[in-house]
């Protein structure tokens, strides 16, 4: 290992550990006084525009989503999952950066011209690399019905609050950090190889760091009563919080669109793009065909641990989920 490499592997491993204390300091990135402060800024600033009739706690914490059972079987596995993430959060940096370079180095070539080793390319390809296998991995989620068994816990949530983003089984939590991370090393590494031709281990993992922090203030809205979207021609490129929001939707006019995490462009591309308008009304939870609410699977926690590999177990056995969506 050359002198260089070792230098790059030691900023990786700084790195990792900003993002290990920043995570087991502050309950998750999620919850950081960076980004608690930056939604509550932007939330401030929201209200005083709209200026809606209600004062401003009221608004942020309407009791029907903090009082609602949705919301505690959403704290509780945010806990759950919190414990979990602690000692799985370095794994998604690690080892997808760590695929990345592997798949780089092994299909390695010459840039096809001395401008594309520029940090700055590299940094976006990384990025364009992770941000679309995220797109299909969620897609995945919803297309496969074993996948979905799992990640239907996540859509039974019937109030939004920000730690709903938290809502999965364990299952899904530590299978998928780690496959997930898999694919995004493997596109990272190719699309380097092959378009760049040349290898930064600290770009890839400072670009991994980036994605992870991206979107301070809207980030904690996108699973959130507020209605936040953006004009037509910005939501064709990067995903509102009102996009997500309409993901999670029984209307059957939304059922299987906005799978972006980041950008929209993916959606746009592959069909599933939906943009918002300024006054729909959004229904949460899992819907049948028809969008018609179906009846509450998970409303305790013991239901939201045994159900989805009961039913995910009903599908490797050919012996079928229902049709709620």
């Amino acid at each position: 290992m050359t002198g260089g490499d070792e230098a790059s592997w030691t900023q990786v491993w700084e790195q990792l550990q900003v993002l290990f204390w920043l995570y087991a300091g502050h309950l998750g990135q999620r919850l950081s006084p960076l980004n608690v402060a930056s939604m509550l800024a932007l939330c401030l600033a929201l209200w005083l525009i709209w200026r809606p009739a209600k004062g401003f706690l009221p608004w942020l914490f309407p009791a029907r989503v903090y009082r609602n059972p949705s919301f505690w079987l959403d704290l509780k596995l945010y806990l759950l999952n919190w414990v979990i993430g602690l000692f799985i959060t370095l794994n998604y940096v690690a080892i997808a950066t760590g695929t990345a370079v592997a798949i780089a180095s092994l299909l390695g070539t010459a840039p096809p011209s001395p401008e594309a080793r520029t940090p700055l390319l590299s940094a976006l390809i990384v990025f364009l690399a992770a941000d679309v296998t995220l797109y299909w991995y969620h897609r995945l989620h919803h297309d496969r019905p074993v996948l979905w068994s799992i990640h239907a816990l996540h859509h039974s949530a019937e109030e939004m609050s920000p730690i709903t983003a938290f809502r999965h089984h364990p299952l899904y939590s530590i299978l998928g950090v780690l496959f997930f991370a898999v694919l995004v090393g493997l596109a990272q590494g190719l699309a380097v190889s092959l378009i760049t031709g040349s290898v930064d281990v600290a770009t890839i993992a400072g670009t991994n760091l980036f994605g992870a922090i991206l979107n301070l203030g809207t980030a904690n809205l996108r699973h959130s009563h507020i209605w936040l979207r953006y004009p037509n021609w910005l939501e064709h490129i990067l995903i509102s919080p009102a996009q997500h929001q309409a993901h999670h939707s029984v209307e059957p006019r939304h059922y299987n669109r906005n799978y972006g995490e980041v950008l929209a462009i993916w959606d746009w591309m592959f069909g599933t793009l939906y943009i918002t308008k300024a006054d729909e009304v959004i229904r949460f939870g899992l819907g049948d065909a028809e969008g018609a609410p179906v009846p509450q699977r998970h409303p305790t926690f013991r239901a939201a641990m045994i159900e989805p590999i009961a039913r995910a177990r009903r599908v490797l056995l050919k012996l079928g989920p229902g049709p709620e969506k």
